[in-house]
Formats: C-alpha cells, sequence, structure tokens
C-alpha cells in the first residue's frame, strides 16, 4: 500500500481550532501595501527556495490519494492553474501577486483528502455555527503553515527581505482561509483565489460533471460537502431543497431535482470576478449551465423548466425559493439554445445509450475513476425518475460536446503558453499538456 503523503501525517483532528485563533492575528492590512521592491529583493534570493516548495505542493496534488478523489481534487487544481494561466495573459499583475495567487490556488483545496481520512476517523467533522472557516479550509491553512515553516527565510540580516517574507507567508495563507466570498476587501490576493476557484469548477459542464460523478457519488453531497448533514452514501442528504412541485425534501432521497438545484444555485449566485476577462468566461459557462439545466427539465413545456428560470419567465411573481435573477444577456443565450456548433458535435453521439455516454463522460473528466465508484456513477444517472431518462440522456450528449469543444480551445491555449519565455508559465502548461485532463479529445 502507497504511503499517505508524509505532511499529511502531522495533521489532528485539533488543527480546525488552532487555525480559527489563528487567522484572527493572520491578517495585517500593511501587508497589502508593501513595496515591490521588497518583493523582488525576496524572490531574486530567494526564488529556489519558493520553486521548491512549488514542485512539491504540485508533486502532492499528482499523489495516489488525490488521483482517488475523482474530479475534485486532482481535475479541478488541473483546471485551478489553467485559470490561473488565463489570470496572468489577461492581467499583466505585479511578480509578486503572481506568486501569491499561484501558491494561494495550490494550496486552497489541500484539506480535501485529509477531511476524508478525517471523516472515517470521527464522522462530520463541519465546524460548529459562528466559526468563520471551514472544515477544509483550515486543514488547507494548516497545511500552507507547515510549507512556510519548511521554507521560511533563516539568519536573514535585510530588513526588507524579512518584511517581505512575512507578508507573502501571511498572505498567502489568508489566501488559503478566506477564499470565500467577499474577500477581496481583507486582499485582492484572496479575492483573484477565489475567482479561479470559482471558475475551475462551479460552472458549466464542469459543474454537471463535478455534480454527479465528485460530490454526489464520492461523498454523498453537492458542490458543499460542509453543508452536508450525513457522510451517508445517498446523493445527497439535505433537508429543504426544492423539488417538483415546491415540495420539501424531508428525506434523503436520490431526486432529480437535487441535481438540478445545485446546478442551478451557483448559476444564479457565483461571487463577483476579478477581471473583465474571467466575467466574459464565466457569462459563458453560466450559458452552459443553464442549456445544462433546460435540459434536466425537458424543456421550456415542462413545469420543471419554469420551476428554475421562475425569476425570468414572471419577474413579479413572489416566491417561495428566492433566486437571484439572471442577466438579460445571459438569458437571452440560454433561451436561443445550442450552437450549429454544439449541434454538429452533439450529432456524433446520438445513437449511444446512456451508459456509454456516462463512459465518454467520465473519460474526458475523471480518467482515474476505479470501477466501484463508476458503478455509483451508473446507479445514481439510472434511478432517476423514468420520465427523465431522454432528458439525462441529452444532457450527457450536451456534456460531452461542449466538454470536447471547450478542450480543444484550451489545448491550444495551453500549446501557446509553451512558446512564452516565463518559465513559470511554460512550467505549469507542459504540466498540464502531460496530464490526463489535456491528453486528448473523445471522439
Amino acid at each position: 500500500m502507497e504511503k499517505i503523503p508524509e505532511i499529511y501525517e502531522e495533521l489532528t483532528p485539533e488543527i480546525p481550532e488552532t487555525m480559527e485563533r489563528f487567522s484572527s492575528q493572520l491578517f495585517k492590512p500593511e501587508d497589502i501595501n508593501l513595496e515591490e521592491y521588497k518583493y523582488e529583493k525576496f524572490f531574486d534570493k530567494y526564488g529556489e527556495n519558493l520553486n521548491e516548495a512549488l514542485e512539491e505542493i504540485l508533486s502532492l496534488w499528482d499523489t495516489k490519494e488525490h488521483k482517488e478523489t475523482l474530479g475534485h481534487d486532482n481535475i479541478h487544481i488541473s483546471y485551478d492553474l489553467l485559470e490561473f494561466l488565463y489570470f496572468i495573459k489577461e492581467n499583466p499583475v505585479k511578480k509578486s501577486e503572481k506568486y501569491l495567487t499561484l501558491f494561494g490556488s495550490l494550496l486552497h483545496d489541500l484539506g480535501r483528502y485529509p477531511e476524508l481520512l478525517f471523516k472515517e476517523i470521527s464522522g462530520a467533522m463541519d465546524l460548529k455555527k459562528g466559526k468563520q472557516i471551514q472544515f477544509h479550509a483550515a486543514l488547507s491553512g494548516y497545511i500552507g503553515s507547515l510549507f512556510v515553516k519548511k521554507y521560511k527565510v533563516e539568519s536573514e540580516s535585510d530588513i526588507d527581505i524579512i518584511e517581505a517574507s512575512k507578508a507573502f507567508n501571511r498572505r498567502i495563507i489568508g489566501a488559503v482561509l478566506f477564499h470565500g466570498g467577499g474577500n477581496e476587501k481583507r486582499d485582492i490576493v484572496a479575492h483573484n483565489v477565489q475567482s479561479l476557484d470559482r471558475l475551475a469548477g462551479i460552472l458549466g459542464t464542469r459543474e454537471f460533471i463535478r455534480n454527479v460523478v465528485t460530490d454526489g457519488v464520492q461523498r454523498g453531497a453537492a458542490v458543499y460537502p460542509d453543508e452536508r448533514l450525513s457522510y451517508d452514501e445517498k446523493f445527497p442528504f439535505f433537508n429543504n431543497l426544492p423539488v417538483e412541485k415546491f415540495n420539501e425534501a424531508k428525506e434523503p432521497s436520490l431526486s432529480w431535482t437535487n441535481i438540478v438545484h445545485y446546478i442551478e444555485m451557483p448559476m444564479r449566485n457565483m461571487f463577483s470576478l476579478s477581471t473583465e476577462s474571467a466575467t466574459q468566461r464565466a457569462k459563458d459557462m453560466r450559458r452552459e449551465s443553464g442549456i445544462i439545466l433546460t435540459y434536466l427539465s425537458g424543456g421550456e413545456n415542462f413545469e420543471l423548466y419554469e420551476q428554475i428560470f421562475a425569476p425570468e419567465l414572471n419577474p413579479e411573481k413572489d416566491y417561495k425559493f428566492p433566486k437571484n435573477k439572471l442577466s438579460e444577456d445571459i438569458w437571452q443565450t440560454i433561451k436561443k439554445g445550442i450552437n450549429e456548433e454544439e449541434k454538429a458535435e452533439m450529432e456524433k453521439f446520438k445513437e449511444l445509450k446512456i451508459k456509454k455516454l456516462i463512459d465518454l463522460m467520465l473519460n474526458q473528466q475523471a480518467p482515474n475513476i476505479t470501477g466501484k465508484d463508476k458503478f455509483k456513477v451508473y446507479e445514481l444517472l439510472s434511478n432517476i425518475p423514468n420520465k427523465h431518462n431522454e432528458d439525462i440522456k441529452n444532457t450527457l450528449k450536451y456534456v460531452v460536446a461542449r466538454c470536447n469543444l471547450n478542450k480543444i480551445k484550451e489545448i491550444e491555449f495551453l500549446k501557446e503558453n509553451i512558446q512564452l519565455e516565463d518559465f513559470l508559465i511554460k512550467n505549469i502548461a507542459d504540466r498540464l499538456l502531460r496530464g490526463d485532463l489535456f491528453r486528448e479529445i473523445i471522439k
């Protein structure tokens, strides 16, 4: 049996409380305004240390444990890195912010895997109400602090370098702990990490696959595992979710509309983004989510469609479940339906049965899935109400087709980045192209 990564052996169930106390003194406003020349001096002298830390974090993501958690871990961090490259292309950020955002993005979800370890020991490990950081974020923050300790600057006489090193470490851990909504008020780096995280994981076709493959099958909950009421394997175990005809789900069930709800939620409520480019990319992904929801509901002549898009169809009505209204431009693109390019790509898969479509989807997004977990996906999508059988087939055809079209563009973008002079950018692009996610397009 492969040994658990050594750094995880230092984690204990008391860490959330430790990080809760630590976080109250972590952030220092003066760190944000630290002069860039101080960071430059720090990078010039300790760049090799930072590169070693970077390689160690990247190798940790490549371990067997993170690959076995399917799309949320190894695949999710690949999309984080992809979104980081898009971010750098569109934003001529300072060198310090580039490194800060990269380290924050790499560290912010490393606590997901040890969270699964703790669950086996202690059951639900969510923090009590009133705590400001989630359990996995606390674990990630603590892992970050271990890297800080391992690679910290010692015996340094230059006060500028000492100041920059401390600010660098505090801002990275701050971004890891506070990458939720609204934290750009604390630090733009935390906001950038948050933006990359949202784009990487919870919109469009990525969201559908994450929803049914990773969170549903692997964790028993969708999108936000820390909200779960149980670690039971049933999908998902929530109270009071909207279902068809606005009934409330009192018991755990394989409710079709639980899947719908947790695709719709991020489409309507994703946090604000930091750049104009990212906003446009988010609009495209929101459109994908809307198309998926249209397929899942059966189309505009069905009641579930009217419930999903209630604010757009009847904006004046008072609904039991409040929803943020989509902007008119996004709503109009959703109403138009699929475009000619998508239609042609979907045509390639029109004769395939649901099981084969699921296989294609898993090959695209969760190439390391085990046979046992693959069976869970089959089971999940075969236990939906009979009236939605054609809906899930159409959804899967769209997801597979749209993933192909997206990856064609993403692979081309990565190849462009390999040609750049920036070693950091070239290294990340090369790593992604050599990984499972961008290796080939499904035919």
